[in-house]
């Protein structure tokens, strides 16, 4: 019986250890799965800056170009604007008048 209870011990103790070796085992395995994982969210969150800085800079020259665009439209209609009131001052004196009239009166009721 002696012998019977010691090789029983003895399997339990294989067993315990087998499980022990599995679940060191397991965890190396996990360990490595994370380190994966963190590299791979890294690389992720890595690109996704990239992308957006590369998307900043797209749009910040589009602005810089739409930009000039607007600018130079609007300096052409002030060109032209500054020409008619030129050849023909008093319809501007006229309208500069009401706008300053109706102003005045809006803005004195209370």
């Amino acid at each position: 019986m002696a012998t019977s209870a010691k090789r029983t011990l003895k399997t339990a103790e294989d067993a315990a250890d087998s499980i022990s070796d599995a679940l060191f085992d397991q965890i190396a395995a996990l360990r490595k799965e994370i380190a994966s994982i963190s590299d791979a969210v890294s690389d992720y969150s890595d690109h996704r800056f990239s992308d957006m800085q590369h998307n900043a800079a797209a749009l910040a020259k589009e602005f810089r170009q739409q930009g000039a665009v607007v600018a130079r439209q609007v300096n052409r209609q002030a060109s032209v604007a500054g020409k008619a009131i030129q050849e023909n001052p008093v319809p501007v004196i006229v309208a500069l008048g009401t706008i300053a009239l109706i102003s005045a009166l809006i803005f004195s009721r209370d």
